[in-house]
Formats: C-alpha cells, sequence, structure tokens
C-alpha cells in the first residue's frame, strides 16, 4: 500500500497480543506522575540499522520484537536489527507486513497488505489467504481461548476467525455488515469487539451473533481496552477517542469517574495504547506521538503531552504503539523505531542544559531548589519546569541558602541576598571586595563568607565584618569550608584541609593519610566529614584520614558531590556517574581498602544528563526536605527518588541464534551437523531485556572445551577454534540490567564428524601400521644384534678351531712323539727290571692325558659333537660319582635343534655347573633338567631340591669360589637372560635364556613368507 493509503488504513498490531503477553507479569511500568519529557527515550533510525516504514509491531514469548515493516519482516533484540529469511523451502508472500499478533503458544502470526496471513511456529511458515482478493489484513487479534481474528480491509473484506487449521469470514450469519473492518479487539471477558460499517460492534460472551452499538465510528477507528478492563474507542475524526458508554462496558469495570465525555480528546488519534497504569498514548500520522497521564473517563482534564520529530522521535509519522513485558513503550515510525523507558534519574525540566559559567544549586526550605546558572536563578521542581526568578547584571561566583531561607549570592564585587525576587547587595567592611568561593553557618547562626586574598568575614545582625579568631586571623582564606556535628570547623586549601577544633589547629595533607589529589569537597555527613578528590574518597577516623583510591575502585574517579540519601546510603557524584554504597559496604572498604567495593553505578543509561560537574568546589550533589537527591552534571541538573529506585525484576530470556562455520550460517536448531573437519566456528546469541539491553552480561560454555564460565561481558558472540570431531553442546546465560540472571539459559548442541584421516578406522589403521613399523624396527634390531652376536661367536669359534690345529700340529703330536720314544726305550729294557714297570706305568697315564688332549681339541672343533643336551647333561650327572644322581630328570619339549657350537659350549658350561653345584654342595636328593626348544628362545631350567642358597651368595658368590660368577659370564657372552632363584632350604633354580637368533645355529628352514623373515628368532 502507498503512503497516502497508508496513514488511512495503517494497522495496529500486536496491542492485544501485548496485552496477553504481559498480563500478569511483575515488570515496572511507567511512571504516570512524570512527564513524557522526563522518560528515557532512545531512537532507531535507517542509519542505525532500523528498517522503514514500520507498521507492525509485536513481542513474542521469546522476547524478540518483531517489526512488520513494508520492506518485511525484521526481529530486534535491543542491539541488532535481523531481517526474518524463512527455511529452505518456505516463503512470505509478500515484502508489505501490515500486522502481527503473538499468541500464547509462541506462534507469530504475520499479516499482509496484500490479503494473506502467515503463521511462523517453531521457525517453519504456513500461509493462509483468509478473505477475497483484494482485501488487506489491517489487524490480528487473539481470544482467552486460544482463537484468533483478523481485520480485512476492502470491499471485500470482513473479520475472519481461525479454527481447524483454516480461516473463515464471519458475515452476516454471525450478525455483521459486509465490507471493511479497521480494527478487532478480543476483550478479557470474552467478547469479541469488531469496528466496520460505520459502528461499533460486539458478540457478548456466549453469545452466537453480534449486535449494533450505538457507538459511531469512521474508517480510521480503533478499540483497545485498559488494564482495568474498560474498552476505549479511537473512533477517527472528527469524533474525540473516549471511553465506550458505561452501559456497553465489561461487567466489573465499576462506575467511579463515568460521566459525559466532552469531544476534547485529540479526535484526529488515530492509534491509540493504554499502558498498565492507564496512561493513554496516541500516534498521528503526521503529529508525532501525544500522551495523556490518565485513561479515565475524566482524561479530558489531563495536559496532552506532545513528543514530535523537534523533540527528538524519529519522525513526525508515528504507527504502531506497543508495551513490552518490561514496561517500555515502542513506537514505529516511517523512518525507524523509538522507545520510552522510565529511568532512575529524571532530568529537570525547564532548565538549560548547559552554562558556560556551570551550574550551582542549593536546596530551599520547602523542598525546591535553587539553580544558579550563569546571569539567571531558577527555582526548579521535580513535576513541573523550573522557573526564572531574577537575573543578574554581573555573573555570580557562589550561591547560598541560610538556615532562614535567605538566599546569598557572592560576586566578583560583593555580596548580595535576595528581596523579592531582586537582589540586594550589601555593604561590606574595609578590605573585603567580594569573590566569595566559600560559605559557612557557624554554631551561633552566624554567616561567615570566604574570600580568597582577602580572608573571611561574618555577618553580625545586618552587617559584615571580618570573622573573630581564628578565623579572621588565618593567612589564607579557604576556598571552601564545612562544620561538623562536634563544631569542628574545616577548611579547603585543595593541596591541604586544616581543622580548627577551638584554639587547636590541624593540619592534613598526603602524610596524614589524605591522599585523593586535589582536593574537590569537604562535607558532613552525620558525625563523619569526607574528602572528596581527583583520585577518591577519603575520610576521617578521628585521628587521621583513610582514603579509597580510584586506582583500586574505578567508580570513585573525579568526586565532586556526596549527600546521604533518605534510603540511609551514601551517594557519590563522579566522573564515572553517580555512586550508591550501603553504609555496611562503605564501612568495610574502609577497614580493608584492597577489597572490592560493593557499590551501584547510575549513567547516562539510567537517565542522567551527564557526567558530575568538575573543578567548581561547590557540591554537586543535595537531598531535599522530599527525599529527591539532586545532581549538578556537565550537560544539566537532574535528580533521583531513592525511595522509588527502578529495578527489572524479569530475567531476560536467552536465544541462541546461528552457527557460522566455513562461511555458512546454520540456525539454531536441535543438533546441527557441520561438515566434516571443520575447526573454527562462531556461536551468536542474544538476551531478551529491552530495557537497558547495552547492560545485559553474558556467560557461556562449551562443554568438554572450556574449563568453565567464560564471561564475555556484553558481547554477543562466541568464537572457537581448533575443534576436533565429536559431539559439542554450547551453554550460555545471561543477566539483566539490574543483574538478575536467567540460570536456564539456552544450549545448542552440535556434532563435527571425523574426516577419514580423523575417523577410528583411520587411526585403527595408523596405529596397526605403528605398530609393525615398530616390529619391524624391533626386528630389524634383533637382526643386528643377532649378527653381530653371531659374527662375534663365529670369530671365537674360527679362534677355537686356530687353537685345537695349533694344539694339534704342535703339543699332541709332539707329544704324541714323545711316548713313542719313550715306548721305544722302555722296549730294550729287561721285562723284568723294575724301571720298566714303572716307566710303563708313566706311559699309560700319558696315553690317557692324550686322549683327553684329543678330545678337548675335538671339543674345540664345530660339529665336532652332536647337540643332543639332555644326554650331555645325563652324562655329567652320571660321571660326577655322587649316588643322587640316579635321583636325576631330563625333561625335553619341542623339537632338537643344532645348536651354535659357542653357545652349546656356554649352554653346556652353565648346565654342568648348575648340576655339580646341585650335587656336590646342595646336598640334593633331586634334580630336574628342563630343555625347551621354542622358536623364539632356547631355554633351560635346572631346578633341585637342595639346601638352597642365601641371597648374598646369590649376589656375590663364594669366597675363592667363581662358579655361579663364570655362569654369568657366560651368559652374557651369549646375551642370553640367566637368573637364580632360591631360598635356604627351598632349593634351587637356574633359568637360562637364549633368543633363538643367537641359540640356534645356520641351518637350512624353509622360507615362510616375507614377514617371517624379519620375525626374531627365524634365522
Amino acid at each position: 500500500m502507498g503512503g497516502g493509503g497508508r496513514s488511512c488504513l495503517g494497522a495496529i498490531s500486536g496491542m492485544i497480543g501485548a496485552s496477553l503477553l504481559l498480563a500478569g507479569t511483575p515488570a515496572h511500568a511507567l511512571d504516570p506522575a512524570r512527564g513524557i519529557g522526563q522518560l528515557h527515550h532512545s531512537a532507531w533510525t535507517i542509519a542505525d540499522g532500523a528498517p522503514p516504514d514500520i507498521w507492525a509491531l509485536a513481542q513474542s514469548s521469546d522476547g524478540y520484537l518483531w517489526l512488520g515493516t513494508g520492506a518485511g519482516l525484521y526481529r530486534f533484540d535491543g542491539v541488532r536489527f535481523e531481517k526474518f529469511r524463512p527455511l529452505a523451502g518456505d516463503r512470505l508472500p509478500s515484502a508489505n507486513v501490515n500486522a502481527l499478533f503473538a499468541d500464547v503458544r509462541g506462534d507469530l502470526w504475520i499479516g499482509f497488505e496484500a490479503g494473506q496471513i502467515s503463521r511462523l511456529r517453531r521457525g517453519r511458515l504456513k500461509t493462509f489467504t483468509p478473505g477475497a482478493p483484494g482485501v488487506s489484513v489491517l489487524q490480528i487479534a487473539g481470544d482467552r481461548n486460544g482463537g484468533v481474528w483478523a481485520a480485512l480491509a476492502g470491499r471485500q473484506g470482513g473479520l475472519a476467525h481461525f479454527s481447524d487449521d483454516r480461516w473463515t469470514v464471519v458475515g452476516a450469519n454471525a450478525g455483521l455488515p459486509p465490507g471493511s473492518v479497521s480494527s478487532v479487539l478480543a476483550a478479557h471477558d470474552g467478547a469479541i469487539w469488531a469496528a466496520t460499517g460505520g459502528w461499533l460492534w460486539v458478540r457478548r460472551p456466549g453469545a452466537p451473533r453480534f449486535e449494533r452499538t450505538a457507538e459511531a465510528i469512521s474508517q480510521r477507528a480503533r478499540i483497545v481496552q485498559a488494564r482495568d478492563g474498560r474498552i476505549w474507542l479511537s473512533p477517527g475524526a472528527p469524533h474525540p477517542i473516549h471511553a465506550i458508554a458505561e452501559h456497553l462496558q465489561p461487567r466489573g469495570t465499576g462506575r467511579a469517574g463515568i460521566g459525559p465525555v466532552p469531544p476534547a480528546i485529540e479526535p484526529s488519534g488515530e492509534k491509540i495504547l493504554i499502558d498498565r497504569d492507564n496512561v493513554l498514548w496516541g500516534a498521528r500520522s503526521k503529529g508525532g506521538i501525544f500522551r495523556i497521564g490518565s485513561a479515565k473517563p475524566s482524561a479530558h482534564r489531563d495536559p496532552v503531552e506532545r513528543f514530535t520529530l523537534s523533540e527528538g522521535l524519529s519522525s513526525n509519522i508515528a504507527n504502531p504503539l506497543l508495551e513490552d513485558r518490561e514496561g517500555n513503550i515502542w513506537i514505529g515510525t516511517n523512518l525507524g523505531l523509538d522507545r520510552f523507558r522510565e529511568a532512575n534519574a529524571v532530568a529537570a525540566p525547564g532548565l538549560p542544559p548547559t552554562s558556560r559559567q556551570g551550574f550551582q544549586i542549593a536546596a530551599e526550605r520547602d523542598g525546591a531548589v535553587y539553580v544558579l546558572t550563569g546571569d539567571t536563578l531558577f527555582r526548579a521542581y521535580a513535576d513541573r519546569p523550573a522557573d526564572a526568578i531574577a537575573r543578574f547584571d554581573a555573573i555570580p561566583r557562589s550561591l547560598h541558602v541560610d538556615r532562614s531561607g535567605m538566599v546569598w549570592a557572592g560576586f566578583e564585587h560583593g555580596i548580595a541576598q535576595l528581596d523579592s525576587a531582586r537582589f540586594q547587595p550589601v555593604a561590606l567592611p574595609g578590605g573585603a571586595k567580594g569573590g566569595v568561593a566559600g560559605w559557612i553557618e557557624l554554631a551561633d547562626g552566624r554567616l561567615c563568607a570566604s574570600m580568597p586574598g582577602q580572608g573571611v568575614f561574618c555577618r553580625h545582625g545586618a552587617t559584615w565584618s571580618r570573622a573573630p579568631a581564628p578565623l579572621g586571623t588565618l593567612s589564607e582564606a579557604p576556598v571552601q569550608m564545612a562544620a561538623d556535628s562536634k563544631h569542628r570547623l574545616w577548611l579547603n586549601y585543595e593541596d591541604h584541609l586544616l581543622m580548627i577544633d577551638g584554639a587547636r589547629q590541624t593540619r592534613f595533607a598526603r602524610r596524614e593519610g589524605l591522599d585523593v589529589g586535589g582536593v574537590e569537597l569537604i562535607a558532613a555527613i552525620g558525625d563523619d566529614i569526607y574528602a572528596l578528590g581527583d583520585f577518591g574518597l577519603a575520610r576521617f577516623d578521628g585521628n587521621r584520614f583513610r582514603t579509597l583510591r580510584s586506582e583500586r575502585h574505578p567508580l570513585l574517579s573525579r568526586l565532586s558531590g556526596i549527600s546521604r540519601g533518605v534510603d540511609g546510603a551514601l551517594w557519590l557524584n563522579g566522573i564515572e556517574g553517580v555512586v550508591r554504597i550501603e553504609s555496611a559496604a562503605l564501612a568495610a572498604a574502609f577497614a580493608d581498602p584492597a577489597r572490592p567495593l560493593r557499590a551501584t553505578l547510575l549513567d547516562l543509561d539510567d537517565g542522567l544528563p551527564g557526567v558530575a560537574q568538575q573543578d567548581a568546589n561547590t557540591p554537586t550533589a543535595l537531598t531535599t526536605k522530599d527525599g529527591r537527591l539532586w545532581l549538578v552534571t556537565s550537560h544539566g541538573i537532574a535528580w533521583i527518588d531513592p525511595r522509588r529506585l527502578m529495578r527489572n525484576p524479569l530475567p531476560p530470556p536467552v536465544s541462541i541464534t546461528r552457527l557460522v562455520a566455513a562461511g555458512r550460517a546454520y540456525p539454531a536448531s536441535a543438533m546441527i551437523a557441520l561438515p566434516a573437519g571443520t575447526r573454527s566456528l562462531q556461536i551468536d546469541y542474544t538476551a531478551l531485556s529491552l530495557s537497558i539491553p547495552e547492560r545485559v552480561r553474558f556467560r557461556y560454555q562449551l562443554e568438554t572445551v572450556d574449563g568453565g564460565w567464560v564471561d564475555p561481558g556484553q558481547r554477543r558472540q562466541a568464537f572457537y577454534t581448533g575443534l576436533g570431531p565429536g559431539q559439542y553442546r554450547f551453554r550460555v546465560l545471561a543477566a539483566n540490567n539490574d543483574g538478575v540472571w536467567n540460570r536456564r539459559g539456552a544450549t545448542l548442541d552440535f556434532v563435527i564428524p571425523p574426516t577419514f584421516g580423523q575417523s577410528m578406522w583411520f587411526k585403527i589403521i595408523i596405529a596397526g601400521l605403528l605398530l609393525a613399523a615398530g616390529w619391524l624396527l624391533y626386528s630389524l634390531r634383533m637382526r643386528q644384534l643377532a649378527s653381530r652376536i653371531r659374527g662375534q661367536l663365529e670369530e671365537r669359534l674360527r679362534e677355537r678351531e686356530r687353537i685345537a690345529r695349533e694344539l694339534h700340529d704342535t703339543l699332541l703330536q709332539g707329544f704324541q712323539g714323545l711316548v713313542y720314544r719313550f715306548q721305544s726305550a722302555i722296549d730294550r729294557l729287561p721285562p723284568s727290571s723294575a724301571a720298566r714297570t714303572d716307566l710303563e706305568q708313566a706311559l699309560d697315564l700319558a696315553d690317557a692325558a692324550l686322549a683327553d688332549g684329543r678330545d678337548r681339541v675335538r671339543d674345540l672343533r664345530s660339529g665336532s659333537d652332536d647337540d643332543d643336551l639332555a644326554q650331555h647333561f645325563a652324562n655329567t650327572a652320571a660321571q660326577s660319582g655322587s649316588p643322587g644322581a640316579s635321583a636325576f630328570r631330563v625333561i625335553t619339549e619341542g623339537q632338537p635343534r643344532t645348536l651354535h657350537p659357542v653357545v652349546r659350549a656356554e649352554i653346556t658350561g652353565i648346565g654342568d655347573e648348575a648340576i655339580l653345584n646341585a650335587i656336590r654342595h646342595a646336598r640334593a636328593t633331586k634334580i630336574e633338567v628342563n630343555i625347551v626348544y621354542h622358536a623364539r628362545e632356547l631355554l633351560l631350567q635346572i631346578a633341585d631340591n637342595g639346601i638352597g642358597i642365601s641371597a648374598d651368595m646369590i649376589a656375590g658368590g663364594r669366597r675363592n669360589h667363581f662358579g655361579m660368577t663364570g655362569m654369568r659370564e657366560r651368559a652374557a657372552v651369549i646375551r642370553a637372560d640367566f637368573s637364580i632363584a632360591s631360598r635356604p632350604g627351598g632349593g634351587t633354580q637356574v633359568t637360562l635364556t637364549v633368543p633363538a637368533s643367537i641359540a640356534y645355529g645356520a641351518e637350512r628352514r624353509p622360507r615362510k613368507g616375507l614377514f617371517r623373515r624379519w620375525m626374531p628368532g627365524e634365522d
């Protein structure tokens, strides 16, 4: 619809939905006693990302503010405007949205200029066409039974009702005339109201048909219901906005205040809203918005407040109105979006926002405040514009109101007092020229003024004179003075303080604990004296000052105002804003300045027009008799009511909006499957607290990744890198502007499938390859060791054979020749010769030695004996000559194999030593030898049941005996594992394990494949 037609038929959307949504919510509303200019106003224009042509507003159950515009459907979380994009397979039938309604089930109903209605349910769209072609949807509302109604404009328009998943136009069968319906209201009592055919119609609860009322309307009529149940009508020009007749009102609304309603309330108002405090708001197509302090039949007597483009509205073409669940008022315009909310700090009306000479304030006895702005003195009020009561030809430097209520002003060249709206100069004594920097009233009621460079002067009756000692004898006049509850005087010289207690004067500076930098202000609060400065707050403890430095407590920076509120807390005005500190928290901080300071900060978001005025040496905070705290800021005067501090009790709904990975955005859903190999991603989330969204705080955690909760402050995005495959859960919590947490928060589950290189099969394959490679390396190493050992054994074997040849060719041959010569000599002796007999016996021994020598030479040669170890050990036992040898047994397992000669010699040497030890020393009656021929090793175990060997004997052997030492040395030669296990009385077991690659000789075996060839023990 074009702009001109739109202003005539623009819809109020979401108004009834908001009423249902907000019913029973505990959030605060806007204070009806405050003017519209005293509310906190914010505007978002196209330059801020807001869409143009906002025709409809609604707040869904998840807290989002939805905007129906001429450019499509948007949603707003208080920070970001996001255009709605349907999921794959869905589409909006038009970009021109006329009406919105959020029902109690969480569905969003969207009405279009082209006549369609779409339902958005859990992210999916379903579109209906409720009427004939050519109609437009102006408004959608929901009744208490969950039914949905739609006002359809156009010649073929009417009232449509949704049931059984379809829309039906209610017409003559229900008593309604045909034609356009401009507004529909589903009342709290179940009645359905419709504006059509020039009249207001109603279907009472339980009634089957509509009946016409006597309320006449135009085509722009709008119907709304107040919180008290009263029905209000904006019938359109020339009729005034009014509550409908009493006999038409729902039952139970009462009769108080009902009477004739003069046609005086904005007859041109087109869209109206009645907030939860029964304040009436109206939007106009060309005149901005207006507000009437109460929605009651006598509302015509309340002033009409207007707010237009001139006051900061985004446009004078205002359209829909909405009150959200937190009590904020929203207005859509053709150029943006506006919000009004209550704030704790209120700008005083009727005062200039700036003053070249700064501001000074002083409290009047009746609760008003005097405000000095340059050459003008105002009397300011909390609830109405300030009055200018005096103007000056010269600029006053200071302002003071004494106990009697007299107003004093200090000028560069004199002092004046207010008399009948005029300041009258007073005569000063000699030496006093004016230029008052500070004022003080003494205990006796005298008013004194400090004039730097001149001294301190006091008023006596109607005259002024130099102050008595000690004030009058000071060498330098202070810039500010104060008196405490003990009648001590405190004088501020900026770089130090001077306390006057009777005749005693005490100086306080940094050495005495006064460490706030330049002292901006001294103030007596109850029994305490405080000093405020650039770098913190100091308090006098009776002996010295204790200071809270701003380096540790940043909220205490550049303080210039202090006051005790009616709530008992201490209020400070500083460069960071207004700081509220409970008495207990302040005492704890002064007791331990290193501990955190529990305080509340109010700043521009709370309605302050600026930060504390600086470098004036005059108070910038004071409490009036009505309990309000007045503040001087860099941009005007404001007040706070400590008894009515606004607090938002509603935990914000938390929403995860999307996940972005590899350049693709995924809407938040039950489970998101990301591409395999995803390592980095971004998660967008938000919280729906629309009052002060800038103060919403978050905590999030990606389970199994984050060790604890991450505090991103106000950031609404989380970033992760270096993620691996697996299932993940992201959780986010949020707190509203007052620190109320939603601890359920929101969760998002997603999975990152593994790539082939990250899969379990790949890991198994890699693990197998690593194991095979490890085994191969081990095998190669064993082959190298075995080859080296075999080389060493072969060297030893060649050496043995060389020795055998040498023995055979030299010693044995020579010995044999010698025996032959002796035999020839013996043969020449007579047979009966005694010498012959002796020589023959000697030759017999020589023959035996020669035979033994040949045996030893044979043993040194390879292959000279078979490898029957069992028989060898049996012979050893038999030849020992011990009767115990009859209990000897040899057990052989496996197929006997040819042993390397050197290995065989070492094995038999070890075995022989063990058998003989068991027979000769252990007194064993049973000896068992086990020989196991294994593919990987040769195992020899010799066990007896003898008396055993002590641990010391096993470790070191017997003194001057080398049997066990020799066995270990033999085992080391062939790289065998050797061990002796024994205990006294428990027998002994000797175990020898020789790797197959070393033990077995180079015998020929069938090949069993490449892998088996590399196996240790197979060579």
